[in-house]
């Protein structure tokens, strides 16, 4: 039977962690973007979509895999890695050009990451920086900027100049002008005017503010629990005595509070580097740190369309110190129950393995120090199968299936 949303306790939670469950529901609205002008421009979603699914500026295969043979270029897209319900991935670590150290994390929700930064070490402060170093990192698009701008300057001009008026596309057919190819550190973007470079950085740029846009609207936020919440259908009770254990001796709530369940820091859970293709050491948030504040796509930068509401990102950036290594983004658990594997290199296969890792106390620390939180639980199995009957039920609703389908233009 359905409650009233003010009673005093929701089925079997006491009065405090009925108090808590609310403090946990509903999602907030989505983070505002005040970098990016084109964050909820409903055309510039339109066209990020189409960005999404584009696979034309990939360079070529480094390996044969399931996205084609080696040298093929055009077989990668933001969908091939982040294909999944929550537009993640089922493969333990990204595929690429060819594989990438960390896992791919979904895209759905990603939005609302704003306040720590984006990617597993936070390497990003704005989302619409994100896409010019993905097109450009060998492991994944093994591309360039200017490949980027001419793939849009030949199949997206119109719809482009449509949405960034303001910055309307120069000639790219002047080849002589714009090499087909090319980024920092190469002969044919080293020798292009600075002005022809500066236009091509802007094109990459609202690349990534259309990808953003887009982004935004994949969103997964009802779920049982914030039905159960607002007084609709009551969750089963392994779910609810779930909650109790999830916000009480389990202690999931230090790190995933919030109605996002997660607090944005970055933790050391002792995770070995382990499983198929994972290097043998990542230094995680250590390595990310000291290059944001100097990113040239940040959110205080020439693209920014708001630099001074970029300030305090970069202002909070911690220090570079040893005692960040090992670090990586706590996830929400929203929709933790599609989301497997599990952590930054996919080490945690699924809910079962996922409970049991921190019912021990989390892992040796290989790098850097392990957070202190973490202890042993000694759970019972009824326990964690109570557990992992909570994370099902933060399950939100599917996207909007037109949001899933593939428009890039032929």
């Amino acid at each position: 039977m359905a409650l009233a949303p003010d009673a005093d306790t929701l089925g079997i939670l006491s009065v405090q962690e009925t108090a808590l469950a609310r403090e946990m529901s509903p999602m907030p609205p989505i983070p505002g973007s005040p970098t990016n002008d084109y964050a909820d421009d409903p055309a510039a979603a339109t066209l990020g979509q189409k960005f999404y699914f584009e696979a034309d500026w990939a360079g070529p295969l480094q390996m044969d895999s399931r996205l084609g043979q080696e040298g093929e270029p055009g077989k990668v897209s933001c969908f091939s890695c982040h294909d999944d319900q929550t537009f993640g991935s089922a493969d333990n670590v990204g595929i690429g050009s060819r594989f990438h150290p960390r896992h791919a994390p979904g895209s759905v929700n990603a939005a609302w990451y704003a306040d720590a930064g984006f990617t597993w070490r936070g390497r990003f402060d704005v989302m619409w920086a994100l896409p010019r170093a993905v097109f450009e990192a060998g492991a994944i698009f093994n591309s360039s900027r200017l490949r980027v701008a001419h793939v849009v300057f030949d199949q997206y001009r119109a719809e482009y100049d449509a949405v960034f008026g303001d910055h309307p596309l120069p000639d790219l057919a002047d080849e002589a002008r714009f090499p087909a190819t090319g980024k920092p550190g190469d002969e044919s973007w080293d020798g292009m005017a600075p002005a022809d470079q500066e236009a091509v950085n802007r094109i990459v740029a609202n690349v990534g503010k259309a990808l953003e846009a887009y982004q935004r609207r994949l969103q997964r936020t009802e779920s049982p629990f914030d039905r159960w919440v607002a007084g609709g259908e009551p969750l089963n009770e392994a779910a609810q005595r779930g909650f109790s254990l999830f916000v009480g001796s389990a202690n999931c709530v230090l790190c995933h509070s919030g109605p996002f369940f997660t607090d944005l820091s970055y933790r050391n859970l002792g995770l070995a580097q382990t499983g198929p293709n994972v290097p043998e050491a990542d230094g995680g948030r250590f390595d990310a740190v000291g290059a944001i504040a100097g990113d040239p796509f940040n959110g205080i930068g020439a693209y920014s369309d708001d630099p001074a509401a970029g300030q305090p990102f970069i202002d909070g950036v911690e220090a570079q110190t040893d005692a960040l290594m090992g670090r990586f983004r706590v996830p929400t658990a929203r929709n933790a129950a599609i989301s497997a594997p599990y952590m930054h290199a996919g080490q945690l296969a699924d809910l079962r393995a996922l409970v049991e890792f921190y019912d021990e106390g989390g892992g040796p620390a290989p790098t850097g120090v392990i957070d202190p939180s973490l202890v042993p639980l000694g759970l019972s199995e009824t326990e964690k199968n109570e557990l992992i009957a909570f994370l099902m039920a933060l399950t939100g609703d599917p996207v909007d299936p037109a949001l899933t389908q593939n428009t890039a233009n032929p």
